[in-house]
């Protein structure tokens, strides 16, 4: 029936239906959502309906996160939880590295190893690319970093790449109210060009960032392997 004039609340059956649609597998996405939508629509749901319709198919990497959002339920709390200290430690930490930056750096780092690795299997399993691995752990740690990011992240419900900031998560989801627009209107042709030129700008320069981030953490990743051989020789002796 009529639940007054918030028509974005989701009604708690649908929240469950949302979870299985975004946790099923990626083929059958399309599907399920137009189904669900027409279920809706036949009970008379026509605005939740229409939410749904407009769900995009998650892209593989976001598919990927949302699956280790279901799987690995811990690794993926332990690292929603440095990235928000990781957050605030940033502000506070403005004049110079605190301590709870380093050490909530070292769990994020510590999180998305344990998380690439899931992903690498998860991919293996459902014949995914692996290429995707790489955009998904990216995805994880950029939805990590804002409070959409990890609202998203923490119900599965992801359906784009992220990228560290800079970035906004554009997606909306059903049951968040669309902010500051009462009706949400599709924007015009021109506009929805000059948003994309915009975004476009801003893949561009975060991906740049992200080349730059990747090949300090491939520095990393190297030095902390030859540590660890080092380690395990002298273990040995």
């Amino acid at each position: 029936g009529d639940h007054g004039g918030n028509d974005m609340e989701v009604m708690p059956e649908l929240d469950a239906e949302l979870d299985r649609l975004f946790g099923l597998p990626l083929s059958e996405f399309t599907g399920a959502r137009n189904e669900l939508a027409k279920e809706l629509r036949d009970e008379g749901r026509r605005e939740e309906a229409e939410q749904v319709k407009a769900l995009r198919k998650p892209s593989v990497a976001a598919w990927l996160a949302n699956r280790l959002a279901r799987e690995r339920e811990l690794d993926v709390q332990r690292l929603l939880n440095a990235g928000e200290t990781l957050r605030k430690a940033q502000a506070e930490a403005a004049s110079g590295q605190s301590e709870s930056f380093a050490d909530a750096r070292r769990d994020e780092q510590h999180a998305l190893e344990r998380l690439a690795e899931a992903a690498r299997e998860i991919a293996g399993r459902e014949g995914s690319g692996q290429a995707a691995v790489a955009q998904a752990t990216q995805t994880l740690r950029a939805a990590s970093l804002t409070d959409e990011g990890r609202e998203l992240l923490k119900r599965g419900r992801l359906t784009e790449e992220l990228e560290p900031p800079g970035f906004e998560a554009l997606t909306l989801v059903p049951g968040k109210a669309p902010k500051r627009r009462p009706k949400p209107r599709q924007p015009s042709k021109k506009a929805r060009e000059r948003v994309e030129k915009l975004r476009q700008a801003e893949r561009e320069a975060a991906a740049a960032a992200e080349r730059a981030e990747r090949e300090a953490a491939k520095a990393r990743a190297k030095a902390e392997a030859a540590a660890a051989k080092r380690a395990a020789a002298e273990r040995q002796l």
